[in-house]
């Protein structure tokens, strides 16, 4: 089975639908040490900037121009993106619960 390392504890844990998840947006937890990591945002955003363009640019071609050949330069563009938003690589995020230090008991 496919599996991506964690940024957190560098193990490989995360599987390929949490990794596909993470290019939609998702926080992903790592199952080994609990850690939450997402894909960068700013890549995220250049990600989605093309997909809207795929889709906009070559699905208006389709139906203008009412050829088959746009619809599947559109849905293979849509698929390499997807390709794309699996290989962005993931940011650590810090923890929703206080933090336990020794002068910070946990509530």
């Amino acid at each position: 089975m496919l599996m991506f390392e964690c940024p957190h504890c560098k193990q490989a844990t995360l599987t390929f639908k949490q990794k596909l998840l993470a290019g939609k947006w998702c926080d992903v937890i790592c199952p080994n040490c609990g850690g939450r990591s997402c894909a960068y945002p700013a890549l995220l955003v250049v990600l989605y900037f093309f997909y809207t363009w795929d889709v906009m640019l070559f699905g208006y071609l389709t139906v203008h121009e009412t050829s088959v050949l746009y619809l599947g330069v559109m849905i293979g563009g849509w698929l390499l993106l997807e390709m794309f938003g699996i290989s962005l690589p993931l940011a650590r995020m810090k923890s929703t619960s206080p933090a336990t230090t020794p002068g910070n008991p946990p509530r």
